[in-house]
């Protein structure tokens, strides 16, 4: 703790600006998404349909985020961070407009993911992994915090507003919402030239060179399968809840532990990344996660099981993106991080939505989530032992590291 407080003090400005970008960048709409879809499907008389979208949208902006990489890499993270806020506030504006037509709101709403993404992990971790670089996990840690504590605030906040001004109010919140984040990362974060505490952010492999490497493909299908398994699971879980047979009154303790679980992983896991190797702690963090699912699909219906289960569920849920950054950063550099990064987050959103249709389709084949469940436990572990063979590419820049000491001795345990 105390080497980061060091780099934070050098670096205060660019975490807090990251941490207020991502927390009211794109990943703020989606905790909160089903508030605006119950509202469109009351006023308009749209099907359960209508919602599917979303899964359609994690594909498509997964398609254009190494292009939003390459852009990051070329101008930095300022220019087109704000940018992204820009258009996202004109979507949600198009948004609060709607008549109904179905055409509009999936138009609206897959501009807003692909325009926006460039206001996601994409863009403010990068700026976090040039100006911490012994603290890299624990600063990545605190920034991806912000998603997490905004989405605690926004559903109460945006009760008031439906009760006054309706969905179209809530919309035009957002769109006011993001400009005011995106302002204010602008401001705090600096540009890619100043305060640039190494040389390593001016190195490191470009998307085509990373991608001709093993552990590219490594990393990628371990974030693939971290992603079907635990938010599959995160995509049902009101209705797996009920199934359980747990009581529904009890649901959204459920919902809180869970949430409370991904706030403390974060934390928890961007520190230990710091302190001990890197592919040891994403393993043990599956493992725990698997062995929760587990004890979801074989332990008794009673609150204090599923509670238990729940919390170990959330290690996977608030760590993938830590892992991904962490491993981005330290396998491939900085130099061409936004791109590098944006041809790993296609497996990461990919995954969400193949683990989102596989629960659903699942269920409605066989009448329970029992084998999709099952599956979620097999995924876990396959993720696992891939982090621990990205351990030997990971010794060999730890040793290169090391000798050039710029970052200090390799941890060893």
């Amino acid at each position: 703790m105390r080497v980061f407080l060091d780099e934070l003090r050098v670096a205060w400005r660019d975490l807090v600006g990251a941490m207020i970008g991502l927390g009211l960048g794109i990943g703020a709409y989606n905790p909160v998404s089903s508030f605006f879809f119950r509202a469109l499907e009351h006023e308009f008389g749209w099907s359960k349909a209508a919602a599917a979208v979303s899964l359609v949208a994690f594909p498509l902006t997964a398609v254009a985020l190494p292009f939003a990489g390459v852009l990051l890499d070329r101008f930095g993270v300022r220019k087109v961070a704000m940018l992204s806020a820009i258009c996202m506030s004109g979507c949600y504006i198009w948004l609060s407009a709607m008549t109904g037509r179905l055409w509009m709101f999936y138009a609206a709403f897959l501009m807003l993911n692909i325009l926006g993404c460039a206001t996601g992990p994409v863009s403010y971790t990068r700026s976090v992994s040039a100006r911490f670089v012994r603290s890299r996990g624990t600063a990545l840690a605190f920034s991806l915090v912000g998603i997490g504590l905004i989405a605690m605030i926004l559903p109460p906040m945006l009760a008031t507003i439906f009760s006054r001004w309706g969905w179209r109010g809530g919309y035009r919140f957002f769109a006011v919402a993001v400009m005011v984040g995106g302002l204010i990362a602008f401001a705090l974060s600096r540009g890619s030239a100043e305060g640039a505490q190494t040389a390593t952010s001016e190195t490191g492999d470009s998307l085509a060179a990373a991608a001709a490497k093993r552990p590219f493909w490594i990393l990628g299908i371990a974030i693939f399968a971290l992603s079907v398994a635990s938010l599959g699971f995160v995509a049902q879980f009101q209705s797996i809840v009920i199934e359980k047979g747990v009581a529904p009154r009890l649901t959204p303790l459920l919902l809180s532990a869970l949430s409370g679980s991904v706030f403390l992983s974060r934390l928890v896991t961007g520190w230990a990344l710091d302190f001990f190797r890197a592919e040891r702690v994403a393993a043990t963090a599956l493992c725990l996660a698997a062995l929760g699912m587990l004890l979801w699909l074989l332990g008794s219906a009673t609150i204090e099981v599923a509670l238990v289960a729940v919390l170990l569920i959330g290690l996977s849920v608030g760590a993938e993106l830590d892992f991904m950054s962490f491993f981005c950063a330290r396998l491939f550099g900085l130099k061409h991080y936004g791109a590098v990064y944006g041809g790993l987050a296609t497996f990461f959103y990919t995954g969400i939505a193949v683990g989102g249709i596989a629960f659903a389709s699942i269920h409605d084949k066989l009448g329970h989530y029992t084998v999709a469940i099952g599956m979620s436990v097999v995924l876990f572990v396959f993720s696992a032992i891939l982090f621990l063979v990205l351990g030997f590419p990971l010794r060999g820049e730890r040793s290169k590291k090391y000798l050039s000491s710029t970052e200090g001795p390799p941890p060893v345990l």
